[in-house]
């Protein structure tokens, strides 16, 4: 399994890609056109849990998985060494830079600037779930896993200086009133009632929770292999991780915006469990199919679509020409239906250069 490489993990991750596309392109559509959308592909208001939520935390399960596949030859030799880490550190850095870069191109400089993103995100929870993952045995990560979800929901319970404490409320708990302290008016929402940033601070705690848990599944599927185990004990896994979480959401809301532990453990959960299907389907039964070449395409080359995405949208959803589109069709099916040709668009897209790449073997490794 050292060697190998998992159709299911490149596909799942490319599905997640292809998912944050669909989703912020309904988003741009929905609020820069004002076009009708389903609710399902809108992130919940606050506390909820929709169909678009579900991409994030699946793509950072997914840089989990994928640590012990990458690292496990260099935690079984010289470990964690000065070179690894500057090596690790540069990764996050470039992701954290080319975030920060994708906003400042849609800047208003009359505006503050947006600090974080979903690629620092990214970045930053990569790095210390790798570092972690190096250090650290199973039992250790299972220790801190649990500890970063229970300090993290003790933390979301401290008073709050600037407003009530109301976990339903947007920006009303601790970690947003963090940011708010720390980043003052450079957070994605500054102009609500009680600012907020969802990819904050303090939430990427939880967030390297999530990818700790992929981590330990990646290290579950190396050390055993594609097997009916291996399967049965993830999809009992992500079956109690997400019975777990709706059981404890009356005690802490599954809030997005906040990474709450009830989040990680529902969405992880989910994620398990779609894992086992993808791996059952691919990798133990040989299927394959359009579907699969398509999202490998983007699994393989994730950050690119994303980048090429981020450029696409308002080209190809904010013009008259598609707005001429999506009124034509929307006089013979429904406007939330129609608006979904032009998303699809912004997929096929993003896909062409990531497509042509896989052709020509090319991996952009930031």
């Amino acid at each position: 399994m050292a060697n190998q490489r998992l159709l299911s993990l490149d596909v799942f991750r490319g599905l997640a890609v292809i998912g944050m596309i669909f989703v912020n392109s309904v988003a741009v559509f929905h609020y820069g056109a004002d076009v009708p959308a389903y609710g399902i592909f809108l992130h919940a208001d606050w506390a909820g849990l929709t169909v678009a939520d579900l991409v994030f935390p699946f793509f950072i399960f997914m840089v989990g998985v994928s640590l012990p596949f990458a690292l496990s030859t260099t935690k079984e030799g010289a470990g964690l060494t000065t070179a690894v880490t500057l090596k690790l550190l540069k990764r996050a850095t470039l992701l954290f830079l080319i975030g920060l870069g994708l906003t400042l191109s849609f800047a208003d400089w009359g505006e503050p600037i947006r600090l974080l993103g979903v690629l620092q995100r990214i970045g930053l929870t990569f790095f210390f779930a790798a570092v972690i993952y190096l250090t650290c045995g199973t039992r250790a990560l299972v220790g801190i896993i649990i500890a970063i979800l229970l300090g993290y929901h003790v933390l979301q319970l401290l008073p709050v200086p600037d407003t009530a404490l109301d976990l339903y409320a947007p920006g009303q708990n601790f970690s947003s009133w963090f940011d708010r302290a720390v980043l003052g008016d450079h957070v994605y929402a500054r102009n609500a009632p009680v600012p907020f940033e969802p990819e904050g601070i303090l939430g990427t705690l939880p967030s390297i929770a999530q990818a700790l848990l992929g981590a330990l599944t990646g290290k579950l599927i190396r050390a055993k292999g594609c097997t009916a185990a291996t399967l049965k004990y993830m999809l009992l896994a992500g079956a109690a991780l997400t019975a777990l979480g709706v059981a404890l959401a009356p005690l802490h809301p599954i809030v997005k915006a906040t990474w709450s532990s009830t989040f990680v453990l529902v969405t992880t959960g989910l994620a398990l469990i779609t894992f086992t299907a993808l791996i059952w389907c691919l990798d133990m039964r040989g299927w394959r199919g359009p579907l699969a070449t398509f999202a490998q395409a983007f699994g393989i080359n994730a950050i690119t679509a994303y980048v090429v995405h981020t450029y696409a949208m308002g080209p190809l959803l904010l013009n008259g020409v598609t707005a001429l589109a999506q009124n034509t069709l929307a006089g013979v099916m429904p406007p939330a239906l129609a608006m979904l040709l032009p998303v699809m668009l912004v997929v096929i897209a993003s896909w062409l250069p990531v497509a042509l790449m896989k052709k020509k073997g090319i991996i952009l490794k930031v």
